[in-house]
Protein backbone atom coordinates (compact mmCIF):
# COMPACT_ATOMS: atom_id res chain seq x y z
CA UNK A 1 0.00 0.00 0.00
CA UNK A 2 1.16 3.70 -0.40
CA UNK A 3 0.31 5.08 3.33
CA UNK A 4 0.77 8.68 3.86
CA UNK A 5 1.60 9.16 7.84
CA UNK A 6 0.49 12.60 9.55
CA UNK A 7 1.60 13.59 12.86
CA UNK A 8 4.72 15.17 14.55
CA UNK A 9 8.03 13.67 13.40
CA UNK A 10 11.41 14.47 14.97
CA UNK A 11 12.89 17.09 14.89
CA UNK A 12 9.90 17.58 16.83
CA UNK A 13 9.47 16.05 20.37
CA UNK A 14 7.33 14.73 22.64
CA UNK A 15 5.63 11.23 23.30
CA UNK A 16 3.60 11.06 19.57
CA UNK A 17 6.48 12.17 17.76
CA UNK A 18 8.66 8.62 19.43
CA UNK A 19 4.88 6.92 18.37
CA UNK A 20 5.14 8.28 14.76
CA UNK A 21 8.38 7.61 14.70
CA UNK A 22 8.44 3.88 15.45
CA UNK A 23 5.19 3.43 13.55
CA UNK A 24 6.87 4.58 10.29
CA UNK A 25 9.68 2.25 10.69
CA UNK A 26 7.36 -0.51 10.80
CA UNK A 27 5.51 0.71 8.05
CA UNK A 28 8.48 1.16 5.72
CA UNK A 29 8.97 -2.57 5.98
CA UNK A 30 5.61 -3.64 4.26
CA UNK A 31 4.71 -0.09 2.57
CA UNK A 32 5.74 2.99 0.74
CA UNK A 33 5.27 5.42 2.70
CA UNK A 34 4.95 9.48 2.72
CA UNK A 35 5.45 10.94 6.17
CA UNK A 36 3.91 15.10 6.63
CA UNK A 37 4.66 16.64 9.78
CA UNK A 38 4.33 20.32 11.03
CA UNK A 39 6.76 23.52 10.51
CA UNK A 40 4.93 24.81 13.76
CA UNK A 41 3.03 22.56 15.97
CA UNK A 42 2.51 25.15 18.69
CA UNK A 43 2.59 28.72 18.90
CA UNK A 44 5.39 29.47 21.45
CA UNK A 45 2.52 31.18 23.43
CA UNK A 46 0.81 28.08 24.24
CA UNK A 47 3.83 25.82 24.62
CA UNK A 48 4.50 25.25 27.82
CA UNK A 49 8.14 23.81 27.92
CA UNK A 50 11.24 25.26 26.93
CA UNK A 51 11.53 24.27 23.28
CA UNK A 52 9.54 21.99 20.73
CA UNK A 53 12.71 20.17 19.49
CA UNK A 54 14.14 17.25 20.45
CA UNK A 55 18.04 17.50 20.88
CA UNK A 56 18.72 14.30 19.80
CA UNK A 57 19.53 12.62 16.40
CA UNK A 58 16.73 11.71 14.10
CA UNK A 59 16.40 8.36 12.17
CA UNK A 60 17.80 9.57 8.98
CA UNK A 61 15.63 7.82 6.61
CA UNK A 62 12.31 9.41 8.93
CA UNK A 63 12.97 12.68 5.85
CA UNK A 64 8.92 14.06 6.73
CA UNK A 65 7.75 17.18 5.05
CA UNK A 66 7.11 19.75 7.20
CA UNK A 67 3.78 21.14 5.53
CA UNK A 68 1.39 21.78 8.59
CA UNK A 69 1.09 24.89 10.60
CA UNK A 70 -1.18 24.40 13.01
CA UNK A 71 -2.37 27.44 13.33
CA UNK A 72 -2.37 28.95 9.50
CA UNK A 73 -5.05 27.77 7.03
CA UNK A 74 -2.90 27.86 3.98
CA UNK A 75 -0.85 25.59 4.91
CA UNK A 76 -4.09 22.94 5.51
CA UNK A 77 -5.09 23.78 1.99
CA UNK A 78 -1.18 22.56 0.91
CA UNK A 79 -1.13 19.36 3.13
CA UNK A 80 -4.68 18.56 1.89
CA UNK A 81 -3.55 19.27 -1.77
CA UNK A 82 -0.38 17.28 -1.37
CA UNK A 83 -1.85 14.21 0.19
CA UNK A 84 -4.00 13.99 -2.93
CA UNK A 85 -1.22 14.35 -5.09
CA UNK A 86 0.33 11.47 -2.54
CA UNK A 87 -3.04 9.68 -3.95
CA UNK A 88 -2.68 7.20 -0.82
CA UNK A 89 -4.47 4.17 -0.29
CA UNK A 90 -4.47 4.74 3.73
CA UNK A 91 -3.77 8.26 5.12
CA UNK A 92 -3.07 8.08 8.87
CA UNK A 93 -3.40 10.52 11.32
CA UNK A 94 -2.41 11.53 14.92
CA UNK A 95 -5.11 13.11 17.28
CA UNK A 96 -4.12 14.03 20.68
CA UNK A 97 -5.99 17.54 21.39
CA UNK A 98 -8.77 19.64 20.15
CA UNK A 99 -6.36 22.48 19.67
CA UNK A 100 -5.95 21.02 16.16
CA UNK A 101 -9.70 20.30 15.54
CA UNK A 102 -9.02 23.12 12.45
CA UNK A 103 -6.06 22.20 11.54
CA UNK A 104 -6.60 18.52 10.88
CA UNK A 105 -9.83 18.26 10.10
CA UNK A 106 -9.52 21.43 6.83
CA UNK A 107 -7.05 19.22 5.58
CA UNK A 108 -8.77 15.96 5.68
CA UNK A 109 -11.60 17.33 3.57
CA UNK A 110 -9.54 19.10 1.15
CA UNK A 111 -7.47 15.77 1.26
CA UNK A 112 -10.92 13.83 0.84
CA UNK A 113 -12.11 15.83 -1.98
CA UNK A 114 -9.96 15.19 -4.15
CA UNK A 115 -8.56 11.39 -3.18
CA UNK A 116 -10.57 8.13 -2.30
CA UNK A 117 -7.86 7.19 0.42
CA UNK A 118 -8.83 5.65 3.76
CA UNK A 119 -8.59 7.96 6.83
CA UNK A 120 -7.64 6.22 9.93
CA UNK A 121 -7.05 8.37 13.08
CA UNK A 122 -4.95 7.05 15.83
CA UNK A 123 -6.62 8.39 19.04
CA UNK A 124 -4.39 8.90 21.84
CA UNK A 125 -6.67 11.29 23.80
CA UNK A 126 -9.89 11.62 22.28
CA UNK A 127 -10.88 14.60 25.19
CA UNK A 128 -8.18 16.26 26.87
CA UNK A 129 -6.08 15.92 30.36
CA UNK A 130 -6.98 19.40 31.14
CA UNK A 131 -10.39 21.77 29.93
CA UNK A 132 -10.14 23.36 26.79
CA UNK A 133 -12.66 25.41 24.67
CA UNK A 134 -15.42 24.01 22.49
CA UNK A 135 -13.97 20.71 23.19
CA UNK A 136 -16.41 18.15 21.72
CA UNK A 137 -16.85 20.63 18.58
CA UNK A 138 -13.60 20.71 17.81
CA UNK A 139 -12.94 17.05 18.30
CA UNK A 140 -15.87 16.23 16.16
CA UNK A 141 -14.39 19.04 13.43
CA UNK A 142 -11.52 16.30 12.61
CA UNK A 143 -12.44 12.62 14.00
CA UNK A 144 -15.40 13.57 11.81
CA UNK A 145 -13.30 13.05 8.82
CA UNK A 146 -12.59 9.48 9.48
CA UNK A 147 -13.22 6.26 8.03
CA UNK A 148 -11.87 4.30 11.22
CA UNK A 149 -10.42 5.20 14.23
CA UNK A 150 -7.84 3.20 16.55
CA UNK A 151 -7.59 3.72 20.48
CA UNK A 152 -5.57 1.98 22.64
CA UNK A 153 -7.89 1.62 25.96
CA UNK A 154 -11.89 1.34 26.49
CA UNK A 155 -11.58 4.82 28.22
CA UNK A 156 -10.90 6.66 24.82
CA UNK A 157 -13.44 4.09 22.82
CA UNK A 158 -15.99 5.14 25.22
CA UNK A 159 -15.21 8.81 24.33
CA UNK A 160 -15.07 8.08 20.83
CA UNK A 161 -19.02 6.68 21.11
CA UNK A 162 -19.77 9.90 22.56
CA UNK A 163 -19.03 11.43 19.35
CA UNK A 164 -21.48 9.42 17.30
CA UNK A 165 -18.96 8.88 14.91
CA UNK A 166 -19.96 7.04 11.59
CA UNK A 167 -17.32 4.40 11.23
CA UNK A 168 -15.45 1.13 12.90
CA UNK A 169 -13.27 1.53 16.07
CA UNK A 170 -10.61 -0.82 17.05
CA UNK A 171 -9.31 -0.97 20.50
CA UNK A 172 -5.43 -2.37 20.68
CA UNK A 173 -2.65 -2.25 23.09
CA UNK A 174 0.03 0.54 22.98
CA UNK A 175 2.97 -1.22 21.49
CA UNK A 176 5.94 -1.47 23.11
CA UNK A 177 8.49 0.87 23.94
CA UNK A 178 10.98 0.96 21.30
CA UNK A 179 13.60 2.66 19.86
CA UNK A 180 15.97 3.42 23.57
CA UNK A 181 18.29 0.47 23.07
CA UNK A 182 18.79 -2.93 25.17
CA UNK A 183 18.59 -2.48 29.08
CA UNK A 184 21.85 -1.93 30.60
CA UNK A 185 22.93 -3.76 33.70
CA UNK A 186 21.34 -2.07 36.56
CA UNK A 187 24.09 -1.52 39.05
CA UNK A 188 26.18 0.44 36.45
CA UNK A 189 23.13 2.39 35.33
CA UNK A 190 22.78 3.52 39.28
CA UNK A 191 26.56 4.06 39.28
CA UNK A 192 26.72 6.38 36.34
CA UNK A 193 23.53 8.33 38.35
CA UNK A 194 25.36 8.07 41.09
CA UNK A 195 23.20 6.04 42.75
CA UNK A 196 22.80 3.20 45.36
CA UNK A 197 20.00 1.20 46.99
CA UNK A 198 16.52 1.11 45.74
CA UNK A 199 15.19 2.96 43.20
CA UNK A 200 11.53 4.91 42.25
CA UNK A 201 11.04 6.35 38.87
CA UNK A 202 8.76 8.85 37.84
CA UNK A 203 9.22 9.88 34.32
CA UNK A 204 7.76 11.86 31.44
CA UNK A 205 6.49 15.33 31.21
CA UNK A 206 4.75 16.65 33.92
CA UNK A 207 1.20 17.91 34.50
CA UNK A 208 -1.13 18.43 37.17
CA UNK A 209 -2.98 15.03 36.21
CA UNK A 210 -0.27 13.01 36.73
CA UNK A 211 -0.29 13.39 39.89
CA UNK A 212 3.23 14.26 41.27
CA UNK A 213 2.26 15.71 44.36
CA UNK A 214 0.67 12.99 45.62
CA UNK A 215 3.80 10.79 45.46
CA UNK A 216 5.84 13.15 47.33
CA UNK A 217 3.16 12.84 49.99
CA UNK A 218 3.39 9.26 49.69
CA UNK A 219 7.00 9.09 50.01
CA UNK A 220 7.07 10.73 53.06
CA UNK A 221 5.44 7.57 54.48
CA UNK A 222 7.24 4.79 52.29
CA UNK A 223 10.83 6.24 54.16
CA UNK A 224 9.18 5.31 57.48
CA UNK A 225 9.49 1.56 56.30
CA UNK A 226 11.67 1.64 52.92
CA UNK A 227 15.05 3.33 52.27
CA UNK A 228 14.75 3.98 48.83
CA UNK A 229 15.23 7.39 46.33
CA UNK A 230 12.38 8.87 43.89
CA UNK A 231 14.15 9.72 40.80
CA UNK A 232 11.34 12.52 39.10
CA UNK A 233 12.95 12.97 35.63
CA UNK A 234 11.41 14.72 32.60
CA UNK A 235 10.59 18.82 32.08
CA UNK A 236 7.54 20.57 34.73
CA UNK A 237 5.41 22.07 32.78
CA UNK A 238 3.20 22.59 35.70
CA UNK A 239 3.50 22.90 39.21
CA UNK A 240 7.36 22.98 39.71
CA UNK A 241 6.96 25.51 42.59
CA UNK A 242 4.56 23.41 44.64
CA UNK A 243 6.39 20.04 44.13
CA UNK A 244 9.79 21.70 45.08
CA UNK A 245 8.05 22.79 48.24
CA UNK A 246 6.51 19.79 49.26
CA UNK A 247 10.05 17.94 49.03
CA UNK A 248 11.10 20.76 51.37
CA UNK A 249 9.03 20.42 53.77
CA UNK A 250 8.31 17.40 53.96
CA UNK A 251 12.30 16.64 54.41
CA UNK A 252 13.04 14.95 51.26
CA UNK A 253 15.48 16.57 49.62
CA UNK A 254 17.97 13.72 50.33
CA UNK A 255 15.90 10.84 48.80
CA UNK A 256 14.43 12.85 45.69
CA UNK A 257 16.18 13.89 42.71
CA UNK A 258 14.74 16.07 40.39
CA UNK A 259 15.75 16.54 36.83
CA UNK A 260 13.91 19.13 35.38
CA UNK A 261 14.59 18.66 31.27
CA UNK A 262 13.03 16.78 28.09
CA UNK A 263 15.05 13.35 28.53
CA UNK A 264 16.29 12.74 24.63
CA UNK A 265 15.87 9.07 23.43
CA UNK A 266 19.81 7.67 23.89
CA UNK A 267 19.27 8.81 27.89
CA UNK A 268 16.17 7.29 28.50
CA UNK A 269 17.71 3.85 28.91
CA UNK A 270 19.65 4.95 31.65
CA UNK A 271 17.21 5.99 34.07
CA UNK A 272 14.47 3.32 33.46
CA UNK A 273 17.97 0.82 33.45
CA UNK A 274 18.42 2.61 36.88
CA UNK A 275 14.95 1.90 38.04
CA UNK A 276 13.51 -1.00 40.48
CA UNK A 277 10.04 0.14 39.87
CA UNK A 278 8.32 2.97 38.22
CA UNK A 279 5.00 4.96 39.68
CA UNK A 280 2.36 6.40 37.92
CA UNK A 281 0.44 8.49 40.47
CA UNK A 282 -1.82 9.89 38.05
CA UNK A 283 -5.61 11.61 38.59
CA UNK A 284 -6.81 11.14 35.72
CA UNK A 285 -5.46 9.16 32.38
CA UNK A 286 -6.55 7.75 28.99
CA UNK A 287 -3.75 6.13 28.60
CA UNK A 288 0.03 5.94 29.02
CA UNK A 289 2.81 6.01 26.74
CA UNK A 290 5.00 5.36 29.73
CA UNK A 291 3.76 2.00 30.82
CA UNK A 292 5.17 0.48 27.50
CA UNK A 293 8.56 2.01 28.01
CA UNK A 294 8.72 0.48 31.52
CA UNK A 295 7.72 -3.07 29.96
CA UNK A 296 10.34 -2.50 27.12
CA UNK A 297 13.04 -2.56 30.04
CA UNK A 298 10.80 -4.96 32.30
CA UNK A 299 10.55 -2.86 34.42
CA UNK A 300 6.78 -3.31 37.22
CA UNK A 301 4.53 -0.77 37.02
CA UNK A 302 2.94 1.22 40.35
CA UNK A 303 -0.14 2.78 38.91
CA UNK A 304 -3.61 4.08 40.05
CA UNK A 305 -7.38 2.84 38.66
CA UNK A 306 -8.03 5.78 36.07
CA UNK A 307 -8.59 5.35 32.84
CA UNK A 308 -6.90 2.49 30.53
CA UNK A 309 -3.96 1.90 33.25
CA UNK A 310 -6.08 -1.10 34.45
CA UNK A 311 -5.91 -2.19 31.28
CA UNK A 312 -1.94 -2.26 30.45
CA UNK A 313 -1.07 -2.73 34.24
CA UNK A 314 -2.24 -6.40 35.34
CA UNK A 315 -2.79 -5.97 39.31
CA UNK A 316 -0.03 -9.03 40.97
CA UNK A 317 1.09 -9.68 37.87
CA UNK A 318 3.47 -6.81 36.29
CA UNK A 319 2.52 -4.20 39.14
CA UNK A 320 -0.09 -3.22 40.96
CA UNK A 321 -2.50 -1.28 41.40
CA UNK A 322 -4.32 1.75 43.74
CA UNK A 323 -7.11 4.29 44.11
CA UNK A 324 -5.70 7.73 43.01
CA UNK A 325 -5.52 10.74 45.36
CA UNK A 326 -4.79 8.33 48.27
CA UNK A 327 -1.26 8.88 49.22
CA UNK A 328 -1.12 6.23 51.74
CA UNK A 329 -2.31 3.42 49.63
CA UNK A 330 0.10 4.33 47.26
CA UNK A 331 2.91 4.11 49.96
CA UNK A 332 1.50 1.06 50.93
CA UNK A 333 1.75 -0.65 47.42
CA UNK A 334 5.04 0.39 46.95
CA UNK A 335 5.94 -0.52 50.22
CA UNK A 336 4.39 -4.23 49.70
CA UNK A 337 6.14 -4.10 46.38
CA UNK A 338 9.32 -4.08 48.27
CA UNK A 339 8.85 -6.12 51.65
CA UNK A 340 7.79 -8.74 49.61
CA UNK A 341 10.19 -8.76 46.96
CA UNK A 342 7.97 -9.24 43.79
CA UNK A 343 10.26 -7.27 41.24
CA UNK A 344 11.67 -10.63 40.26
CA UNK A 345 8.22 -12.19 39.93
CA UNK A 346 6.71 -9.51 38.20
CA UNK A 347 10.18 -9.05 36.06
CA UNK A 348 10.08 -12.29 34.70
CA UNK A 349 6.10 -12.28 34.18
CA UNK A 350 6.80 -9.31 31.54
CA UNK A 351 9.80 -11.29 30.02
CA UNK A 352 7.82 -14.20 29.25
CA UNK A 353 4.51 -12.24 28.53
CA UNK A 354 3.71 -11.66 24.76
CA UNK A 355 3.36 -7.87 24.42
CA UNK A 356 1.50 -6.09 21.99
CA UNK A 357 4.26 -5.16 19.26
CA UNK A 358 4.62 -2.48 16.61
CA UNK A 359 4.00 -5.36 13.92
CA UNK A 360 0.70 -6.49 15.62
CA UNK A 361 -0.38 -2.61 15.29
CA UNK A 362 0.42 -2.56 11.47
CA UNK A 363 -1.32 -5.54 10.96
CA UNK A 364 -4.55 -4.22 12.74
CA UNK A 365 -3.94 -1.03 10.27
CA UNK A 366 -4.03 -3.66 7.31
CA UNK A 367 -6.95 -5.29 8.41
CA UNK A 368 -8.80 -2.20 9.12
CA UNK A 369 -8.22 -0.85 5.13
CA UNK A 370 -9.67 -4.36 4.15
CA UNK A 371 -12.57 -4.62 6.38
CA UNK A 372 -13.06 -1.09 4.73
CA UNK A 373 -12.39 -1.92 0.85
CA UNK A 374 -15.05 -5.18 1.93
CA UNK A 375 -17.84 -2.97 3.12
CA UNK A 376 -16.87 -0.35 0.32
CA UNK A 377 -17.03 -2.67 -2.25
Amino acid sequence: MRICLIGPFPPLRGGIARYNTQLALELMKRHEIVMISFSRQYPALLFPGRTQFDPGPSPPELLAEPLLDSINPLSWLRAGRRIAEIAPDLVIAHWWSPFFGPCLGATMRVAKRRSRADVIFICHNVVPHEPFPLTDMLTRLALVTGDGWLAHSETNRRDLESLDLRGHTWVVPHPLGQGFGKPIDKAQAKRRLGLTGKILLFFGLIRRYKGLPGLLEAMALVLGKVDCTLLVVGEFYEGKDHCLHLINKLGLAPKVRVVDRFIPDDEVILYFSAADLVVLPYESATQSGIVPIAYAFERPVVATRVGGLPEAVRDGETGLLVEPRNPAALASAIVRFFDEGLGSAFSRNLSTHMLFSWADLVRTLELAVEEHATHRG
